[in-house]
């Protein structure tokens, strides 16, 4: 009986795991729910924006720069919608907020394999995310757990570990991916950013009209 009670129903440690993991899914997922989650007069904002997968008033590569950014529903859908983003080599990314450029953020990203930099432009004031992804990118067909910070990171990717463990007060630990997906790319000191990327990096930071230092 103990065994069938276990597979037709389960004990209370069980169904509230069940809930939790339903709670996590729905922070990832459910574009509604994540509405739910920011100011009521933020949601009433986004809720009020035109839902599109691209501006049509948009110039420039979409997502590459601040006249083409992709559209997401709010700080959270931010993370939902970086945190599916894979390299066409199939390489999720891990994600900074460096500022804005007017009501559009910036976002510096690195492939988890360190190969790869990316500066990133996301317009958070729409009620869904975008269907598209950028050129060169995909969507992951893993459980598109956080992999991202909707804040700067001052020693980007390394305070990863340290930076997670900040949302515990948020409730958002729960939904980021395990350490172990980069305690070894940590560990091996394999995030070295390209002189490119850097020239590109100090261009956009002398542009920031907000800087996002905490």
């Amino acid at each position: 009986m103990g065994f069938l009670s276990n597979l037709f129903g389960g004990n209370k440690e069980d169904k509230a795991l069940r809930e939790a993991m339903a709670h996590i899914h729905r922070i990832l997922d459910d574009e509604a729910f994540q509405l739910e989650l920011v100011h009521p007069a933020m949601k009433a904002m986004l809720e009020s924006a035109p839902a599109y997968d691209k501006d049509p008033k948009g110039t420039g590569p979409f997502g590459f720069t601040e006249t083409n950014p992709i559209p997401v529903n709010g700080p959270i859908g931010q993370l939902a919608y970086l945190s599916r983003l894979e390299t066409q080599s199939g390489h999720r990314i891990l994600f900074h907020r460096l500022g804005a450029i007017g009501t559009v953020d910036v976002f510096e990203a690195v492939s988890f394999n360190g190969a790869e930099w990316f500066i990133l432009f996301v317009d958070l004031y729409h009620p869904r995310r975008s269907r598209l992804t950028p050129d060169g990118f995909r969507f992951t067909k893993e459980a598109a757990q956080f992999s991202g910070f909707h804040k700067f990171c001052e020693n980007f990717p390394y305070d990863f570990v340290e930076k997670k463990s900040s949302e515990r007060e948020s409730g958002l630990s729960m939904a980021y991916i395990a350490i172990s997906k980069v305690s070894d790319q940590i560990q091996n000191r394999v995030f070295n950013r390209p002189l490119a990327h850097k020239a590109k990096l100090d261009l956009v930071k002398s542009r920031l009209s907000s800087f996002q230092s905490q």
